[in-house]
């Protein structure tokens, strides 16, 4: 059995010491800061959080040395990106009138049985897009790891290996936030999607949602204006049927409950979970155990405390 611990933003208030303190590791704790980029390593502060002795695994920046050690790999890394950025780009075409015709159905007056089934096919139908799109992104990474398990670079299995051996004898794996499709990439350049799978983890904001199935990005009122959620990424599948979302409180407008009620019917059956400061969810076996500040949305567009299942 493991055991996967969510949490919010670790700003302005952390909670990652009462989250470390439930699973009570006894084995060494080892940390994936690559969605910090360049403030990778910088972990004192965070140690003095965990209470506890912490290693940084330095994915992105070991990942500098693995990409360099041959230029095959680094062209099959840009290759998908590039593929990766063109797909989303297509998407968006697709998106943009699929999500705008059932939200102004959602919103439109008819006789409520014909309306119902309409509304009913519109959603289905953004559902539908938002399953193909996942399904190409993962045909690109397993394209990519196919070609990458054909590349004869020692230096960098070396690496790979340092990397797999520090995860497999860890008590515990955290994962924090930041950039979260750099820290996905680096998480698969190193080939840990399995071995995660199988070690305690404690996951905050971006962190958490990489653990997820499918990375979905929202913000209901950024700075360039009004922007629909989107499908992003597939993730590593370890936290399943849930659509986690770090800053909830702040990106997701809870006031048009229309809009909200199309954004949980949107991803359902999967349940959207809010991660602000201070919440928490322990995952055991995929049955929430305890939860904390964290709510779900619902159909109608509210919101409602997440309990324990």
């Amino acid at each position: 059995m493991t055991t996967q611990i969510l949490l919010g933003p670790q700003s302005p208030v952390p909670n990652l010491r009462q989250a470390i303190e439930i699973i009570e590791p006894d084995a060494p704790v080892v940390v994936i800061t690559a969605g910090w980029r360049d403030s990778e390593g910088e972990i004192d502060e965070l140690r003095d959080v965990a209470g506890c002795p912490v290693e940084d695994l330095m994915l992105y920046h070991r990942a500098v040395e693995h990409r360099f050690v041959g230029k095959y790999l680094l062209g099959l890394q840009r290759e998908r990106q590039e593929k990766l950025a063109e797909l989303q780009r297509l998407y968006q075409i697709r998106l943009t009138p699929t999500i705008a015709a059932a939200r102004k159905l959602l919103r439109a007056r008819a006789e409520p049985e014909l309306l119902r089934l309409e509304q009913r096919a519109a959603i289905s139908q953004l559902r539908a897009l938002d399953t193909h799109h996942l399904r190409r992104i993962r045909a690109i990474h397993q394209n990519f790891n196919r070609r990458r398990a054909g590349l004869d670079i020692p230096r960098a299995t070396e690496q790979r290996e340092q990397v797999q051996q520090r995860v497999k004898q860890a008590g515990l794996v955290m994962i924090a936030g930041g950039h979260v499709a750099v820290l996905l990439n680096r998480i698969r350049l190193f080939g840990l999607e399995d071995l995660l799978a199988t070690k305690d983890l404690v996951a905050w904001s971006a962190g958490a949602m990489a653990l997820s199935e499918r990375i979905v990005l929202f913000h209901h009122s950024a700075p360039q204006g009004k922007h629909d959620a989107e499908l992003l990424d597939a993730g590593l599948g370890i936290v399943r049927r849930r659509v986690l979302l770090p800053h909830a409180s702040t990106r997701l407008d809870w006031r048009n409950r229309r809009r909200m009620a199309l954004f949980s019917r949107r991803f359902s059956p999967a349940v959207c979970c809010t991660l602000d400061n201070g919440s928490m969810i322990h995952l055991d076996a995929e049955r929430v155990v305890a939860a904390s500040g964290s709510s779900v949305v619902m159909r109608t567009g509210r919101k409602k405390a997440l309990t324990p299942s």
